[in-house]
């Protein structure tokens, strides 16, 4: 059982949306339950534009929102993290620093916003399908018992929910 938050590390290539998202998401989600941060392999200079209008759209605070390397989370003064969550099917097993806490590792591969091409709005529409699964993701997983998730059906479970990315069409 967990004696404080649940600790959280949401990855991805370049840390500007889908991890970005993430990370605020569960932070506001289960805010006291959980803490979360985000981190890419190479990180982008911002955070995508269209990322943060999302978040000002549901008035989160953006000021700890920064794309970071994940080789930040493996130094001597990372936290202790519980859970990975792997957003990106391009992440390179060799280049992942090993993380205090021997996490769960879980995969919620989602495809990525910013390689859609086309109008703005088709851009925008990606970011919302991408938030609409994030949220039902997080939600989901803010609804589980501290007692669940650190039992061996988390992971499974947690897997689960990551399979298939069901986009309707517009």
């Amino acid at each position: 059982m967990y004696q404080r938050p649940i600790h959280v590390l949401f990855l991805a290539e370049r840390n500007s949306s889908r991890s970005i998202l993430a990370e605020a998401l569960l932070n506001r989600l289960g805010a006291g339950r959980f803490e979360a941060w985000s981190a890419g392999v190479s990180p982008a200079v911002a955070v995508s534009p269209y990322a943060i209008a999302l978040l000002h759209r549901i008035n989160y605070n953006m000021q700890m929102l920064v794309p970071k390397s994940v080789e930040a989370f493996g130094a001597e003064d990372a936290p202790e993290i519980d859970f990975v969550f792997r957003l990106s099917h391009h992440l390179p097993q060799g280049r992942l620093p090993e993380f205090k806490g021997n996490p769960r590792i879980v995969d919620w591969f989602l495809p990525d916003p910013e390689d859609v091409m086309g109008s703005p709005a088709m851009i925008a529409t990606a970011y919302a399908d991408l938030f609409g699964a994030l949220c039902s993701r997080i939600e989901t997983l803010t609804q589980m018992s501290p007692a669940f998730l650190a039992g061996d059906a988390a992971e499974a479970r947690l897997e689960r929910m990551g399979e298939a990315y069901i986009r309707l069409a517009a």
